[in-house]
């Protein structure tokens, strides 16, 4: 079948809500050496914003390219500062195409048309997505794989928003799933969730998202001792939003031993203010630290130098932050919530605890930290289980789901 027949048949299965059979074809690595796929990829936001999809988007990119292929991001131009990004860029060998967005404000910042003439395959990121939405919806003309990142079981502290949730996955949500071609999901949990939401198990793939190489090579604790000073601290590694749990952790603070301290490492996703607002009130002030967005680099010193990492989210797709800390063979107190359950074993590689409940994490915090023997344990243990989720170990299921596709 040539590729615009193929292209053409995939788009009438999609209009009568089946998939084309999945037809045997030469590998990847034999099609390299023939001709070389063009991948387009489309996210909300990329490179130069920071965050766990941004980071997965820009390694699988990478890794693509080095295997002889060409890769294409598709993002929208506005920033999350509000800045406008130039139209056309590059990174690490991916071509970065920028669009404006439809509507300039909110949730709708990230709903752009991207131009995919010439995809060999998409890759859509981000479940709960306008623009995705709408790609599949115009006949996009290459096979889809869309990778769900956040999930789709993701809960919401707002009644409205899980209201307004409850009706996007039942008319458009769902609807979209079911168009695709492939879907990638970061749990197991996701995999049962679509297949009660009647979406073929045949299409879910599940692949987490990896962390590279170079976050198993040791950390230097001289940036983290410089911004902390060289006692005993607390770890949060993220965005500083609300459903983070980033309020609740604060609350242990008063609870912890007085030489231990709180570090936040992260952009301000909205409750910075509320924070140091907080630290206020609780008199705490001095013991808390936010040092904003930090680098690689940085990242590892924090997390080698560390007491543990706390993850103390609402929920979870996957939690890769949990990763880095084991990568680097530090112990983890996180949230009993989304994915968490299934990455972290309760009292081996780490401590999980229930959600909003400031009193349960505090002490899931000193079960680690004023057992230091325990948490080194708990660290090893961790670091053995963050082998599989190098980047070597995960991508190449990737490339097996755009074989089969292309």
């Amino acid at each position: 079948m040539s590729s615009g027949s193929r292209r053409q048949s995939l788009s009438r299965s999609r209009r009568i809500g089946r998939a084309e059979p999945i037809r045997k074809r030469p590998t990847m690595t034999a099609q390299r050496r023939e001709r070389s796929l063009t991948i387009h990829h489309v996210t909300p936001h990329f490179y130069p914003e920071i965050g766990g999809l941004e980071e997965s988007v820009r390694r699988l990119g990478v890794w693509f390219v080095r295997r002889g292929h060409r890769v294409v991001v598709h993002t929208s131009s506005l920033a999350v500062s509000g800045n406008t990004l130039p139209t056309l860029d590059s990174i690490d060998g991916i071509e970065i195409r920028r669009s404006a967005p439809i509507v300039r404000r909110g949730y709708f910042r990230t709903w752009f048309r991207p131009d995919l003439e010439g995809a060999d395959l998409i890759h859509l990121h981000g479940y709960a997505v306008r623009t995705n939405d709408r790609v599949i919806r115009t006949d996009p003309g290459a096979p889809v794989v869309f990778s769900l990142h956040h999930g789709v079981r993701m809960v919401h502290r707002a009644a409205s928003t899980r209201v307004l949730r409850a009706v996007y996955d039942r008319f458009v949500g769902l609807p979209t799933l079911r168009r695709v071609d492939s879907i990638l999901v970061p749990s197991r949990g996701d995999v049962e969730w679509l297949a009660g939401h009647r979406i073929p198990k045949e299409r879910v793939h599940l692949v987490p998202t990896p962390v590279p190489d170079e976050a198993f090579l040791a950390g230097n604790p001289a940036w983290a001792r410089s911004s902390v000073g060289s006692g005993r601290f607390v770890l949060y590694l993220g965005r500083i939003h609300a459903e983070k749990g980033v309020d609740i952790l604060l609350e242990t603070v008063p609870s912890l031993q007085k030489d231990v301290q709180l570090v936040y490492a992260g952009p301000d996703g909205g409750q910075l203010g509320a924070l140091k607002a907080r630290a206020q009130q609780l008199g705490i002030v001095e013991r808390v630290r936010f040092l904003g967005a930090v680098t690689e680099d940085q990242k590892k010193s924090l997390l080698v130098s560390c007491s543990v990492l706390v993850l103390p989210s609402m929920f979870e797709a996957q939690g890769i932050s949990v990763v880095e800390a084991w990568a680097q063979s530090r112990p983890v107190v996180v949230t009993e919530v989304g994915a968490l359950p299934e990455l972290v074993r309760d009292r081996e590689t780490g401590v999980l605890v229930p959600f909003g409940d400031p009193r349960a994490l505090a002490g899931g915090i000193r079960a680690v930290i004023e057992h230091p023997e325990r948490g080194a344990e708990m660290g090893r243990r961790g670091r053995e289980v963050a082998e599989s989720f190098r980047a070597g170990n995960v991508f190449p299921a990737v490339e097996r789901v755009y074989d089969e596709l292309t």
